[in-house]
C-alpha cells in the first residue's frame, strides 16, 4: 500500500490550525490527493456574518480505490473546546473569551447520503479531541471522485450574531465543490 501525505496551516485569531490528509491506496501518486483551503462567503441567515470563513478541500482523483483515509485538523493553541453537532454535521468550537473558531464537517448520516451503500450510518467518522477533530474513513471504493471537507470559520467572542460562526461551518458539500 502506498500512503500520500500533505498537509496545509490556516492561521487563526487562536493561532495556526494545521490539516493533515492521509491517504492510503494501491495505485496512488502526489498528484492522485488535492488538500486546499478557499476562502468564500458562506451562506447564512439575514443579520448573521463571519469574519472569515475557510473551506479545507480534500479531493481524491476519479476512479482510485481507498484503503483508508485521514483528514486530521489540530490547534496549535490550547482554547476552551466544546463539541457544537447538529443534524448531518459534526463541529466544535474554541474560544479563548474573545475570539472563536468553529470548525465543521458532514457527519456519518450526510456521507452515507452522498455515499450510498458504504456502511457510514452505522459509524462514527468522527472524532474530537481537546484541540482537534479528525474524520476518519476506511475502504472507500473506486469512485467517480472522493471529496471531503472541513470548514473553519472565525467571529469574536462572544458573536454579533449567534449561532453564525455555527451556521457558517454547515454548507453544503456540493457548492463546496463549486468554489474550486
Amino acid at each position: 500500500m502506498i500512503k500520500i501525505r500533505q498537509t496545509l496551516i490556516l492561521p487563526t485569531q487562536l493561532g495556526f490550525l494545521s490539516f493533515e490528509a492521509q491517504v492510503t491506496g494501491a495505485s496512488l501518486v502526489d498528484d492522485d490527493i488535492s488538500l486546499q483551503g478557499i476562502a468564500f462567503a458562506p451562506k447564512l441567515p439575514a443579520g448573521m456574518t463571519t469574519s472569515t470563513c475557510t473551506a479545507v478541500l480534500l479531493q481524491v482523483r476519479q476512479g482510485k480505490e481507498l484503503q483508508s483515509l485521514r483528514l486530521h485538523a489540530e490547534l496549535a493553541t490550547e482554547a476552551v473546546a466544546s463539541a457544537c453537532t447538529g443534524e448531518y454535521l459534526d463541529a466544535q468550537e474554541w474560544s479563548d473569551g474573545e475570539s472563536l473558531v468553529v470548525i465543521g464537517t458532514e457527519d456519518s448520516q450526510a456521507l452515507d447520503i452522498r455515499y450510498p451503500c458504504m456502511g457510514f450510518a452505522d459509524i462514527l467518522s468522527v472524532d474530537f479531541g481537546p484541540q482537534s477533530m479528525t474524520l476518519k474513513i476506511d475502504r472507500l471504493p473506486s469512485s467517480p471522485a472522493a471529496s471531503f471537507h472541513f470548514i473553519v470559520a472565525e467571529n469574536p467572542d462572544p458573536e454579533p450574531v449567534e449561532p453564525s460562526a455555527w451556521f457558517a461551518v454547515d454548507q453544503s458539500h456540493k457548492e463546496l465543490l463549486r468554489l474550486t
